[in-house]
């Protein structure tokens, strides 16, 4: 009996461990950042993957979340919405968070604070959405 209750309490807490770590911002995962944090990591890491929406359609934003999260495996990428709240209220804008030339609904690679390349979500842009999700695959890819 007392191995038993042993096994079941040592399941339970790899569980919470395993939980524990994947709660923080991992790899794989968009993390949305309010203006104060974004700003701090632009700043304080040598490279950032920033994906810049601008839009007050939740599925929209939501969409170019999940398609930047099916592509990336072993990165991490921060998102910021310019039509948020939170931006709009404070009347900011993406260059005041240290995101400069970069253009709306787009995923940025930066180093030091600096855009360096980035690629469009935006459907116009793309005959179809596979042709956008290749896109993706190879910026992230190359960067």
């Amino acid at each position: 009996m007392a191995k038993c209750w042993i096994g079941g309490l040592t399941g339970f807490v790899m569980v919470l461990i395993l939980v524990g770590c994947g709660s923080q911002g991992a790899t794989g995962q968009v993390e949305s950042l309010s203006p104060e944090e974004l700003s701090e990591y632009i700043e304080g890491n040598d490279e950032a993957f920033i994906l810049l929406n601008n839009t007050e359609d939740k599925t929209e934003r939501t969409d170019n979340i999940s398609l930047v999260e099916k592509e990336i495996n072993e990165i991490s990428v921060k998102e910021i919405n310019a039509k948020s709240d939170e931006m709009l209220d404070k009347d900011l804008k993406p260059r005041d968070l240290g995101l400069k030339d970069i253009q709306f609904e787009t995923l940025g690679f930066y180093e030091n604070g600096i855009l360096k390349k980035y690629v469009s979500l935006r459907d116009v842009d793309y005959s179809s959405t596979g042709e956008k999700e290749d896109a993706l695959e190879k910026f992230i890819k190359n960067n």
